[in-house]
C-alpha cells in the first residue's frame, strides 16, 4: 500500500467519524508522511485516528489525568510563548472554547493564543462537589436550576389563616342539601430571582506548579471551594439582596423572638426559655436546623432549666458536662456553629431555619466558571485562576404566617433577639 492510498483509507474512516475535522485529517497525513512504516501494521489506522484527534469534547477531562497536571502544562505552555522553553503547547489545552448559554448571545473565554485557558468540565464539576459539600447550607435549599440570567417563581399568597382561608381565597364549607356553594379564587405572586456573580481570583507560583502538579491539586482545589463555600454560607444568613442573594435575616417572613424580661447579654446570654418559643415559632419543625455563633456555645454548656429554687441542666446530661461529648442537635434537631452567625447578643447569634423554604436559582449546566491565565501576574511568574459562581437565593415567603387560631405567627426563619 502506497502513501496515497493509505491517505485515501484514512478519508474514508475519518468520514465516519464525526468527531474528526479537516484539519485533524491534515493533521494524521502529516504525521503519516513521518511514520508511514509504523502505521502500516493492521489495525493501527483507527488507532491512529483515535490518538491524533482526541480533544476535549470526546473527553470531560480534557485528556488530563488531574487538575494538577493539567496546572502544570499550563504554566509550561506560557514559558514556551514566552520563549524560555523549547517545548511546544500541548494540544489538549487548545480546544474550541467558544460557549454560548441558553437565552444570551455567544461569548468566547480568553483564547489560548492570549494566555487564557478554559478548566476542562470534569473538573470544574469536581469542585462544584467540593463547594456543595463544604457549604453548610447550600444542599439545604430549594434548587430552581436557570436556562437565562433571571426568572419568576410563583408562590401562592395567603399567609394568614385566621379567617379559614387558605391561598389567599380558597376555603372548604360544610353544606346542607341544594345550598349554594361560594366562589373562591387563589391569589398568587411571584418571587424574581436574577442570577448575581461572585467572582474571585486565585495567584499560584509557577514554580510551585511545575515542581509538584500533584501536591499543588489538593491546595488549588481547598483554596477554591473553601473561599465559595465559605462566602456563600455568609450570603445566604446575612446577604441584603442588592448584589447578592438575600440572607433570611434580612427577609420579610424572619421572625425575631424576644427575650425574657430582665434579660440581658450579662445574666442570661441563653435561656432554656428563649429556645423553646424559638423551637415554637418555626412553621415546619422536621426540616428545622439550628445555626449558632461559635461564641454561643459557653452559655448553652451550662444552660440549666430551673425548677423551683433549684434547677437540672437542660443541655448536657447531668454528671456528664465536662466528661461527655457535647451534642451537636438542640430540641432533636441539628446544631451548626458557624461564624456567619451574628455577633454574641446580637439578632441572629442563633437561628433556626428550614431552607427548603429559601429558593437557590443557579445557573443551568453547572454554575461555576473557571478559567486560568498567566498574563495579570506575568511580571511575578504567577499562574492566575479565576472562578465565577452564578446563583440568587431568598425566601420563597413573602411574610410570617398568621395561623387558624393563636396571636403567634409561624415561619421557615426563626432568630432570637438581642441582649443587651
Amino acid at each position: 500500500m502506497t502513501a496515497e492510498e493509505l491517505r485515501a483509507l484514512v478519508a474514508e474512516e475519518t468520514a465516519k467519524n464525526k468527531g474528526v475535522t479537516p484539519k485533524d485529517l491534515e493533521d494524521i497525513k502529516a504525521a503519516l508522511d513521518g511514520k508511514f512504516q509504523e502505521y502500516m501494521k493492521p489495525g493501527s489506522l483507527k488507532a491512529l485516528i483515535a490518538a491524533e484527534t482526541k480533544n476535549a469534547e470526546g473527553d470531560p477531562k480534557g485528556g488530563f489525568k488531574s487538575f494538577g497536571e493539567f496546572a502544570q502544562k499550563v504554566a509550561h505552555a506560557e514559558k514556551w510563548r514566552k520563549g524560555y522553553v523549547g517545548t511546544p503547547v500541548d494540544k489538549r489545552l487548545i480546544p474550541d472554547t467558544e460557549t454560548k448559554d441558553v437565552g444570551s448571545p455567544s461569548t468566547h473565554e480568553t483564547p489560548a493564543d492570549e494566555g487564557g485557558y478554559l478548566v476542562p468540565t470534569e473538573f470544574r464539576a469536581q469542585l462544584l462537589d467540593l463547594i456543595v459539600e463544604k457549604s453548610n447550607i447550600l444542599s439545604l435549599g430549594f434548587p430552581i436550576p436557570m436556562a437565562t440570567n433571571s426568572i419568576n417563581v410563583p408562590f401562592v399568597q395567603g399567609m394568614d389563616h385566621s379567617g379559614g382561608q387558605l391561598f389567599g381565597g380558597v376555603y372548604m364549607q360544610w353544606l346542607e342539601e341544594e345550598t349554594q356553594f361560594t366562589g373562591a379564587r387563589p391569589k398568587f405572586g411571584q418571587v424574581a430571582l436574577r442570577l448575581k456573580k461572585l467572582a474571585g481570583l486565585a495567584y499560584i507560583s509557577s514554580e510551585m506548579i511545575e515542581d509538584s502538579p500533584i501536591s499543588i491539586e489538593p491546595i488549588l482545589t481547598r483554596n477554591f471551594t473553601d473561599a465559595l463555600a465559605w462566602q456563600l454560607d455568609w450570603a445566604f444568613l446575612n446577604g441584603s439582596g442588592g448584589g447578592q442573594p438575600q440572607g433570611i435575616l434580612n427577609s420579610a417572613a424572619l421572625i425575631t423572638v424576644a427575650i425574657e424580661t430582665g434579660q440581658t447579654l450579662a445574666n442570661g446570654p441563653l435561656l432554656y426559655e428563649n429556645i423553646v418559643k424559638m423551637y415554637s415559632r418555626m412553621w415546619n419543625k422536621a426540616n428545622g436546623v439550628f445555626f449558632a455563633n461559635h461564641e454561643l456555645f459557653p452559655a448553652l454548656a451550662s444552660l440549666s432549666l430551673v425548677i423551683g429554687t433549684a434547677g437540672a441542666p437542660a443541655y448536657l446530661p447531668a454528671n456528664s458536662q465536662l466528661s461527655g461529648k457535647p451534642f451537636d442537635t438542640l430540641m432533636g434537631k441539628p446544631l451548626i456553629y458557624t461564624e456567619h452567625c451574628r455577633a454574641l447578643g446580637t439578632t441572629g447569634d442563633l437561628i433556626f431555619a428550614d431552607f427548603s423554604q429559601y429558593l437557590m436559582g443557579q445557573k443551568a449546566a453547572g454554575a461555576l466558571l473557571t478559567s486560568s491565565s498567566v498574563h495579570l501576574k506575568f511580571d511575578y511568574d504567577q499562574m492566575t485562576y479565576r472562578f465565577i459562581f452564578r446563583i440568587d437565593g431568598q425566601s420563597w415567603w413573602p411574610s410570617a404566617l398568621t395561623p387558624r387560631y393563636g396571636s403567634a405567627t409561624l415561619s421557615p426563619f426563626v432568630a432570637l433577639g438581642t441582649r443587651s
